[in-house]
C-alpha cells in the first residue's frame, strides 16, 4: 500500500463488504476470510446450470427455457449476497472491477460460451433507471466485454412497460410479470449473431427467458446467459 492510500485509510478505514471488519493491505473488497467462501459454481446442468441434478435435470426437461445455455459464477452465498446488494443500490463501480476479475477468470477457465458476437445486459425500465442512477447489469455486461474482447450494446433489448419487482413473486407470478415486457431496438441487427444476456442473479430464470424469447423470434444464432449467482 503506498503511503498516500495508507494516509487514507488511517481516517477512513475501508471495511470488508462481508463482516463489516476492517480491511487491511492488499485486502480490497472482502477480507481474506470472506474472499476465501467465494467458490465458483460447477458441477452444473450442461443447459441451464442449475446444480440440482445435473444428469438429469427437471428444469430442462420441462422445456421451460429457450435459451442455448445459462451459467452462474458463483451459488448465491451470504458474501456474494451482500456485494450484488451493494452494487445494485449504491453503485459501486468497485465492486464491478472486483467482480469482473472473477467472471473473467471463470470464463477463461471453464469457457462455456463460443464465439459470442455481442454482450448485452438485462435492461431496467427508464423510470426505474432514473430512480436508482444506474444499471447494475449494465456496468457488469460492459465490464465482461472490456475483458473478454467482445462487442458490447448496453441497449440491444429494451423495457417498454414497468414492471414490479420480483422479489416476492413466486415462479408463476415472475413470469406473468415479464411477460412481454422487452422489446428488441430496431437499430441494430441481429440475425445469426451469438448473444451473451448478463445479469446479477439468476432465481427462476423468467426475466431472461422472456428476454430470450424474444430474440429468438428475430435471429438465427445462440443465446446464452451469465448471471453472478445462481439461488439455490
Amino acid at each position: 500500500m503506498n503511503p498516500l492510500t495508507a494516509f487514507i485509510d488511517l481516517f477512513f478505514p475501508r471495511i470488508c463488504f462481508g463482516c463489516d471488519i476492517r480491511l487491511h493491505g492488499e485486502e480490497k473488497i472482502l477480507c481474506l476470510n470472506c474472499e476465501s467462501t467465494l467458490n465458483f459454481l460447477i458441477d452444473v446442468c450442461e443447459i441451464c446450470g442449475s446444480p440440482e441434478n445435473p444428469s438429469t435435470c427437471p428444469v430442462c426437461n420441462s422445456n421451460e427455457f429457450v435459451f442455448d445455455k445459462a451459467r452462474s459464477v458463483f451459488p448465491f452465498s451470504a458474501n456474494v449476497k451482500n456485494l450484488i446488494h451493494e452494487l445494485k443500490y449504491n453503485e459501486m463501480k468497485r465492486i464491478t472491477k472486483y467482480l469482473g476479475g472473477y467472471i473473467t477468470e471463470y470464463l477463461h477457465h471453464f469457457q462455456p460460451f463460443e464465439n459470442i458476437d455481442i454482450v448485452t445486459p438485462v435492461p431496467l425500465h427508464k423510470v426505474k433507471k432514473r430512480a436508482r442512477g444506474f444499471n447494475q447489469s449494465e456496468f457488469l455486461s460492459k465490464e465482461i466485454s472490456i475483458h473478454m474482447n467482445w462487442s458490447h450494446i448496453s441497449n440491444l433489448v429494451l423495457r417498454n412497460r414497468f414492471t414490479d419487482t420480483q422479489t416476492k413473486l413466486d415462479r408463476k407470478q415472475r413470469q406473468e410479470n415479464v411477460s412481454d415486457a422487452f422489446i428488441l431496438n430496431s437499430k441494430f441487427n441481429i440475425q445469426n449473431k451469438n448473444i451473451l444476456i448478463v445479469d446479477d442473479v439468476f432465481t427462476t430464470g423468467s426475466t431472461v427467458n422472456s428476454i430470450c424469447k424474444l430474440l429468438k423470434k428475430n435471429l438465427g444464432g445462440r443465446i446464452y446467459v451469465l448471471t453472478i449467482a445462481r439461488a439455490l
